[in-house]
């Protein structure tokens, strides 16, 4: 199967970054998948979408080896077992939150900055996090993703992932002005 993968990548140092990913991660995203699905064969689908999903974003991990590229790879996987088990059940009751229309004259929290300075509280904050929004916010502004590649690789429309990503800094400002922080 790897090779599979390798054959979409184009560059020999993407190629060995991805190698790397899969030999170190590929029971890390079996045991992440599982804890959604319970379903072995399920978990197996979830795992090989997450690893074409890593293939096509490869350039994006500096450091294949590493806390952040497992926490990215683990967001991935987990949000393709629930699109999984969406399919699966047929639209059963999972976190969903396109149905409310993302105000456009509503100014958004600017904490980025706060993201990058505010150390181990922040992360801990957004840790503690609903995972639909902690991984939005991660994505966003740990690893850099455009809200159109959010979407994506969620598995949920453009709109929905700006949705996300705005509920998800309102409640981290919130959570982090209830700490003591000051965010203008």
């Amino acid at each position: 199967m790897l090779a599979l993968y390798l054959a979409m990548i184009d560059s020999p140092s993407d190629r060995e970054k991805f190698s790397a990913i899969y030999r170190e991660y590929r029971e890390l995203m079996f045991r992440a998948a599982m804890a959604v699905l319970r379903n072995e064969a399920l978990a197996e689908e979830a795992v090989q979408e997450g690893f074409l999903k890593i293939a096509k974003n490869i350039s994006r991990f500096s450091e294949p080896i590493c806390s952040k590229s497992a926490s990215f790879i683990v967001i991935i996987v987990r949000n393709t077992a629930i699109d999984i088990l969406r399919k699966e059940n047929l639209g059963a009751s999972l976190p969903y939150d396109e149905d409310i229309a993302f105000p456009d004259n509503l100014k958004m929290p600017d904490i980025g900055e706060v993201l990058y300075g505010g150390g181990e509280t922040v992360f801990e904050t957004i840790s503690s996090m609903d995972k639909i929004y902690s991984d939005a916010l991660k994505l966003k502004y740990v690893y850099g993703f455009k809200n159109s590649e959010i979407a994506e690789l969620l598995g949920i429309s453009e709109k929905n992932a700006q949705m996300r990503v705005y509920r998800a800094k309102l409640i981290l400002k919130k959570k982090l002005e209830e700490a003591g922080y000051e965010i203008k």
